[in-house]
Formats: structure tokens, C-alpha cells, sequence
């Protein structure tokens, strides 16, 4: 279901980057931090893919963590979503994208930070909208599994709760994963 709901999202033209959807990413070269949707590994069959959620609060919407698990050959998740060095990171600390909308361009901001000592890479995101934060995200590879996380902020969970839940949900994940 996940992958034909992808394959069914409206995409730009062929001849446009997969970044238009949501406009140019700024610096450039910090395009490798895309959000997990941005990219068309999803849709590569070659492609283990599953999404899952965690409700942190009794109501599903609040406090959810939103969890992308790909599996697939080390170097295909590394190409697909960890293709940085630590010097691009620092570099890329903070970026953004302003895609066009009827009331005029908006602002989406992205802030990197290292992520806890999970897996082999592992990166931390802070989510702004027009300055607002809006959620927070962690991604991790280890050997051929890559998760992605994502959890909106706001009243049921708080950014510290979400990126603890999301540290630990990726300890166990990996934990399991490492001894099947």
C-alpha cells in the first residue's frame, strides 16, 4: 500500500528535479538531507519498504512517531539516503526550501544535528515552517536497514519526549534486526 500511494503522489515533471516539489534546496549541495518521500527509493522494488507508527498519546494523530524502515544492500541505502560526508553535514547544519504556494513563497527550514551513537550513521533533524517548529525527525543506518523517523510536535509530545522515544524505537529496531 505504501508504495502505490507513492507512486500515486503527484510528482513534477520528468525533466524536474524531485526537490521542485517542494522547491530548490538551498545550499544546494545539502539535497542529500532530503525528507524520506523526496526520493524515489520507495519506489524501487529492489527495495525492502515498510512504514509503521507509534502512538506516544492514546489519540492517533497527537505524540505519533511516523517510521519509515528500508532494507536493502548497505551500499543502496548508503547511495539512497546517507551519501554525506561529517565535513557536508557541518556544512549543511542548517537548510531550506521555499516552495511556492497561492499566498506567496514560504519558508521550510531543516536543522542537522549528530544523532545518538545508534547504528553506524545517524543524524537528528529539527523541522521549521515559516519559523515555526513544526516537528523533529531521526534517521539511522545500520548494515542494510535504514530508518526514518518523524514526529510533529506540539501539545501531546514535546520535542525532547519524540527524540527520545525515536532513540530508543531505533535501539530496539536494530537490536532485533542484529540478532535474527
Amino acid at each position: 500500500m505504501a508504495r502505490t500511494s507513492y507512486a500515486l503522489m503527484t510528482q513534477p515533471p520528468a525533466s524536474a528535479p524531485a526537490s521542485s516539489l517542494l522547491g530548490p534546496t538551498e545550499p544546494a549541495e545539502c539535497s542529500v538531507f532530503h525528507r524520506s518521500w523526496q526520493h524515489e527509493a520507495q519506489l524501487d522494488l529492489s527495495m525492502g519498504f515498510a512504514l509503521g507508527e507509534v502512538f506516544n498519546a492514546r489519540d492517533q494523530g497527537n505524540g505519533t512517531i511516523l517510521i519509515d524502515v528500508r532494507s536493502a544492500p548497505r551500499d543502496t541505502l548508503v547511495k539512497a539516503d546517507f551519501d554525506y560526508s561529517q565535513e557536508l553535514m557541518v556544512r549543511c547544519a542548517t537548510l531550506g526550501q521555499m516552495p511556492s504556494a497561492a499566498g506567496g513563497p514560504q519558508k521550510f527550514t531543516i536543522q542537522l544535528r549528530p544523532g545518538p551513537d545508534i547504528g553506524e550513521k545517524a543524524y537528528v533533524t529539527k523541522q521549521f515552517f515559516n519559523g515555526n517548529v513544526t516537528g523533529v525527525g531521526l534517521r539511522v543506518l545500520a548494515g542494510t536497514v535504514s530508518l526514518d523517523m518523524g514526529s510533529n510536535t506540539g501539545m501531546a509530545i514535546s520535542e525532547e519526549e519524540a527524540r527520545s522515544l525515536m532513540s530508543q524505537i531505533a535501539q530496539e529496531f536494530i537490536d532485533a534486526a542484529r540478532n535474527q
